[in-house]
């Protein structure tokens, strides 16, 4: 009878907890993309720029065909000194930043993303603005040392709601039994020291 109680507890847990988890709103929605970004100087005494990292988005504006870049993680690497990325920067405080990622070419605005690195920078306060030129020329960073390159990004999957709960689910039954055999080993080890 206790059985039939803690499996009917647990299948309850169950519903509710993926009913919850699937009944997320569209604001919650996220996206990854690993993005990798090379400019090479502008001129001989320049310095080239790399960088790679995550971003994380919003999901597709259907409407605007764009997501809006929530945060990033990676490094940015200078004269061979790579600095960690700290954060993303709000829209509009450096270089009128959007931040916005375009789902179709060119795949930043001309306002471009902006972040913040451990080390100087772009303006020696470790600010970073990267973007597409106006003058469809490609993609650089708001620097006079760097000139225009490459600018990609893979999306990266994010496991389905389901699948997570799936997953959360498994775990707490596999658990519980665990538990339950433990409980009935040492049930078994009293009787026999009594007998």
């Amino acid at each position: 009878m206790k059985l039939v109680k803690n499996l009917g507890i647990a299948t309850a847990s169950a519903v509710i907890g993926i009913t919850s988890v699937s009944g997320s709103s569209p604001a919650q929605a996220v996206q990854l993309f690993d993005f990798q970004y090379s400019f090479p100087s502008y001129q001989a005494n320049g310095t080239a720029i790399s960088a790679n990292g995550t971003l994380t988005t919003t999901d597709l504006d259907p409407i605007k065909n764009n997501y809006t870049i929530t945060a990033i993680t990676g490094t940015r690497t200078v004269q061979g000194i790579t600095d960690k990325i700290i954060g993303l920067l709000s829209p509009g405080t450096y270089g009128i930043n959007d931040n916005l990622l375009n789902a179709s070419t060119p795949l930043l605005t001309q306002n471009g993303f902006s972040y913040l690195v451990s080390g100087s920078g772009e303006d020696g306060n470790g600010n970073v603005n990267v973007f597409y030129s106006s003058l469809n020329e490609g993609y650089s960073e708001f620097s006079s040392d760097v000139d225009y390159g490459s600018f990609s990004v893979v999306p990266r999957p994010v496991p389905e709601p389901y699948t997570v709960s799936g997953s959360l689910i498994a775990l707490g039954f596999g658990w519980w039994m665990k538990r339950k055999q433990a409980v009935a080993f040492q049930k078994k080890a009293h009787k026999g020291i009594y007998l």
